[in-house]
């Protein structure tokens, strides 16, 4: 009886996610698949289209060697030797409009996300680019859309696409930001605009490193669990920024799809390549704390609520195949067992947030 509530109230969560991308009418290709998303009769996935001779620059990013056709600067370029995980390569439009034809325009929701015949999957943010990842999750071919900047095109290519290619390789990542301090690496999960940026630039400024930012790649190493450094960027609202990271705020760009400052924060660069060791995950929940407890309170998370936090913090809840949902109740199961979870609640002001640190560094024994 409890495996099967358990079943329930995380099949919800998922339908909740879902709904989002119903409010975007599919083209007249669309049809259900059998595991209930949508999929389109559109051509394959291009993986043996003949590339133009492009120069490619490697990468090592999230733990990955990711091979790009596009010059990124908040990466730097590496000589890792190891395969290429993702290569990441321009396309004309023509590509999309031979492989996603009918889909190929601006819908309610700001993400257009559909599963192609072949398993690969079409993805267009509104104004920013459009792409296609192969159904391996090896290949990513995009474009920018329109006047969009470079480095908002950048920054959202890389975390959309990256995110749906491991998806595609059966990998589950977390949506967190996650800081390092004292030789140890702390997650911060919640929804969007939860306060994670904002606690984050706090403890920058305050001497921690930016281990990555919306997109957290794991793997496991015995009994603990590695984060995997992402790109050397935070975005942060423009008065966090401006009030903890000031020269970083005054060398950042906009990103037109946030609404939020990119900035490479201080000391991002002395992070660790091979990752960091991940202490424990901080869920920013309700503001405040209940009256009978401190201000700022840090309480373990205990039993299903863990599985339902971790299993809500999974990225591209838009995928939906039918193997998914086990692959998320194993992920959490393993990332529970192995990570303490805490409830972190305190009121979302500026004064607070010393003794937020605080809490955070005596909570994980630093």
């Amino acid at each position: 009886m409890a495996s099967t509530i358990v079943w329930r109230r995380l099949t919800a969560i998922l339908q909740v996610a879902k709904a989002e991308e119903s409010r975007c009418v599919p083209a007249p290709l669309g049809r259900q698949d059998s595991a209930g998303g949508l999929a389109y009769e559109c051509g394959r996935m291009p993986n043996s289209m003949p590339d133009k001779v492009r120069h490619r620059y490697k990468y090592c990013v999230h733990g990955l060697v990711v091979e790009s056709e596009l010059r990124l600067t908040s990466v730097d370029v590496c000589d890792d030797r190891r395969p290429v995980a993702v290569t990441i390569v321009q396309a004309a439009a023509d590509v999309f409009e031979r492989h996603a034809a009918g889909l190929r325009h601006d819908c309610e929701a700001w993400i257009r996300h559909a599963v192609l015949a072949d398993g690969s999957v079409y993805m267009r943010v509104n104004g920013v680019f459009e792409a296609i990842v192969a159904a391996d999750g090896r290949r990513v071919a995009g474009a920018a859309l329109g006047d969009v900047d470079d480095r908002t095109f950048e920054a959202n290519l890389v975390t959309f696409a990256l995110t749906a290619a491991l998806t595609l390789r059966g990998e589950e990542c977390l949506h967190a930001t996650v800081v390092a301090f004292d030789g140890c690496a702390v997650g911060l999960l919640g929804d969007s605009g939860a306060g994670k940026s904002t606690l984050s630039a706090f403890l920058l400024a305050g001497g921690a490193s930016l281990v990555t930012d919306d997109l957290l790649r794991v793997t496991f190493d015995g009994d603990g669990v590695v984060a995997h450094p992402g790109p050397r960027r935070l975005k942060l609202l423009d008065d966090s920024a401006q009030r903890f990271l000031p020269d970083a705020a005054r060398r950042g760009s906009f990103n037109e799809l946030s609404g939020k400052l990119m900035v490479e924060p201080p000391e991002a660069a002395a992070t660790n390549a091979a990752g960091a060791p991940l202490s424990a995950l901080f869920w920013l929940g309700e503001e405040g704390s209940p009256a009978d407890r401190p201000i700022v309170s840090t309480t373990p998370v205990v039993g299903i609520e863990r599985v339902k936090i971790l299993t809500r913090s999974t990225m591209d809840i838009r995928y939906a195949a039918g193997d998914r949902l086990e692959r998320q109740l194993r992920f959490a199961g393993r990332m529970a067992g192995a990570v303490p979870i805490f409830a972190l609640r305190y009121p979302r002001d500026y004064a607070t947030l010393p003794h937020v640190a605080e809490a955070l560094r005596r909570t994980v024994g630093r």
